[in-house]
């Protein structure tokens, strides 16, 4: 069973028909009735090129977007050609943390500190710094707090 091209006539090959075209390859009815994207190779400074199927018009498009351009470009597409300027959005005004607040003094910590680097556990440091310095009056939750926040 011989098929025709549906645009010039002419006979088309076998696998072609097998395939289910029902246009011959000369140009002018690959312009006519071929559809579909394409494959666009775009060039990649540095690197093999990449491969875009898309239509012919939406590759023009996103090139003109500037999708395509050099991500670490120094100079940026300029506004006339199509393509937004970038927008900086503007940073916050930064307000300084406030200082941590700790329920103790500094004469608390240092002690406290002296005798967990000689090796006492919370309980031990509280008996010792109740016997050497009652007035500061370290009890257990507070030594535990003070080894457990950071060091000034």
């Amino acid at each position: 069973m011989q098929v025709e091209c549906v645009g010039c006539g002419e006979e088309l090959l076998e696998e072609r028909a097998e395939l289910g075209y029902r246009y011959c390859l000369r140009p002018a009815c690959q312009e006519e009735y071929r559809r579909g994207p394409e494959v666009t190779a775009v060039g990649v400074n540095k690197s093999g090129e990449s491969f875009v199927v898309a239509e012919p018009d939406e590759v023009r498009r996103r090139a003109e977007a500037g999708e395509f351009a050099a991500k670490n470009a120094a100079v940026p597409p300029t506004p006339g050609a199509g393509v937004p300027a970038p927008r900086r959005p503007q940073p916050a005004p930064r307000r300084p943390a406030p200082a941590p607040v700790r329920p103790w003094t500094a004469q608390q910590e240092k002690l406290v500190r002296l005798y967990h680097d000689m090796g006492l556990s919370p309980r031990q440091i509280v008996d010792r710094c109740r016997e050497s310095a009652p007035r500061l009056r370290v009890d257990e939750r507070l030594v535990v707090k003070i080894l457990s926040a950071p060091r000034r």
